[in-house]
């Protein structure tokens, strides 16, 4: 059945519109072909709203311009940015044989090898973005994309919303986003640093070794409180410690990078984890409900 609201062999500026590869909360995401400079490209279409809104337009093209002149193998690389007819859109490199996160895990949890291995390539992307100051924002399944070879990428700098934007509950991209969303940054200053960065791999890392969130995907408000009260989710497996201390509500109590994180889960899957609980640590008594 046709979708009338996809675009695919319109032209956009330079940009021929040739397939939708998918769409979201924010927008599309359509393989299109640049006609000026000869090559086939993953083109990000933002919805018109965004490029009306001045704060996350700003931003948007801050941190655009920031992620471009990262160099990172686990970093989409990003071709250009800026506005089209209307549209904020980000013209990135595509990866043909890729599938999101989230679709893998639509079959159940990934095995821990493979978790470890995603985990540590999302992780070397994190750090190479906080070295260079710029926070992700919104690390989730969605937002990982992994090739044919089990190559994982992270897309979507500079992409995220606050937790002051109506747009999340009207979107339904809130459960979406806050399933990862560190503690304080549900507070009045939205508090995004690479600490909450680590927070979100953490919960990614849970997401991948049990198919579900560390607390759920339900009701906004409920996941809110987890959040904000609820003990790490104990899985009576030797991630756990990786997982208390990920996921530790004060972020100085968190591991230090998320390269950090990551040589844990692997020292933890290579039964090698020796790591003593941080000084303000809260350490999880009971199982969080999945």
């Amino acid at each position: 059945m046709h979708d009338p609201a996809d675009r695919s062999g319109s032209t956009l500026g330079d940009y021929t519109l040739e397939r939708l590869l998918g769409r979201g909360a924010m927008g599309e995401v359509y393989q299109a072909r640049d006609e000026r400079r000869g090559r086939t490209v993953a083109l990000k279409l933002l919805a018109p709203q965004y490029a009306g809104d001045s704060v996350f337009r700003e931003r948007f093209l801050r941190e655009s311009r920031m992620a471009a002149q990262l160099n990172d193998p686990h970093i989409i690389p990003i071709h250009d940015w800026g506005e089209i007819t209307g549209h904020l859109f980000l013209d990135m490199r595509i990866v043909s044989d890729g599938a999101d996160l989230r679709g893998l895990l639509a079959g159940g949890p990934l095995p821990a090898d493979q978790v470890v291995s995603i985990v540590e390539q999302v992780a070397h992307a994190l750090d190479a973005a906080h070295a260079a100051g710029l926070v992700h924002r919104d690390v989730k399944p969605d937002n990982v994309l992994i090739d044919g070879g089990d190559f994982a990428y992270l897309t979507d700098f500079g992409l995220a919303q606050t937790t002051t934007d109506p747009r999340l509950t009207d979107t339904g991209a809130a459960v979406g986003s806050f399933a990862y969303m560190a503690p304080e940054r549900f507070g009045a200053g939205n508090i995004a640093t690479p600490a909450a960065d680590i927070y979100a791999l953490t919960c990614v890392l849970v997401e991948c070794l049990t198919a579900a969130p560390p607390f759920g995907a339900g009701d906004l408000q409920i996941l809110v409180a987890a959040h904000l009260n609820q003990p790490p989710p104990v899985l009576g497996s030797p991630f756990d410690p990786v997982i208390a201390r990920g996921m530790a509500k004060n972020p100085v109590d968190r591991f230090a990078t998320a390269g950090e994180m990551a040589r844990a889960a692997r020292d933890a899957l290579e039964g090698r984890l020796v790591m003593l609980p941080p000084p303000h640590a809260q350490v999880p008594h009971a199982a969080a409900p999945m």
